[in-house]
């Protein structure tokens, strides 16, 4: 089975990159998708991101990296896929996800109705008629990341290192070591200095 991981990924972190092998472990293969979605201002283009992602996912065969604007619902359809993968690292994600999860399969339950005698052949096999959501909690370590959270601490460090009219902030960004790729520390510096 294929399912489809979408999302900003503006930074890639740690946490991110955890969950996409752990789908890649439980599903054959795995589409991971950034979103451009022009009614944002990323830190980050779209070939910016999918290029941090094609290096995090080097030596992990069955994950593919796409990126996609549009409904989520179409983007699937156009990929042939039914399921989609989202990470929650608390309830307040779960608050946000389960909306989206029902309004994604809603959605494409209604693009994708099915013919009676479809429906009339439930009894003889199970066919997923919409979007399903598989929700996978975090791993511990990384629960507390986010790519809000790692923009907001290289802005405040690399930031403040280049302006002398900034607070003093004592930045190690030995820190990032502990929440991005090497490449994206690398990257974020250079956004910011």
């Amino acid at each position: 089975m294929t399912i489809l991981f979408p999302g900003s990924f503006d930074p890639v972190t740690l946490g991110h990159l955890d969950l996409i092998k752990r789908g890649a472990q439980l599903f054959d293969h795995i589409i991971v998708a950034v979103l451009h979605n022009p009614t944002k201002q990323p830190l980050f283009t779209v070939q910016e991101r999918v290029k941090m992602l094609q290096i995090a996912v080097e030596g992990i065969p069955n994950v593919q990296i796409e990126s996609y604007s549009g409904l989520l619902v179409e983007y699937a359809k156009k990929q042939g896929v039914s399921c989609v993968l989202r990470g929650v690292r608390s309830t307040a994600d779960c608050a946000y996800e389960i909306p989206m999860a029902i309004a994604n399969h809603q959605i494409s339950t209604n693009a994708n109705a099915i013919s009676k005698n479809e429906a009339e052949n439930v009894l003889t096999g199970y066919k997923l008629t919409g979007i399903e959501t598989i929700l996978l909690i975090t791993s511990p370590a990384y629960a507390h990341i986010s790519a809000g959270l790692v923009r907001e601490v290289a802005a405040a460090g690399y930031g403040n290192a280049k302006s002398s009219n900034s607070i003093n902030f004592a930045f190690d960004d030995k820190i990032l070591d502990q929440w991005v790729l090497p490449t994206v520390k690398d990257m974020l510096r250079n956004k910011y200095l």
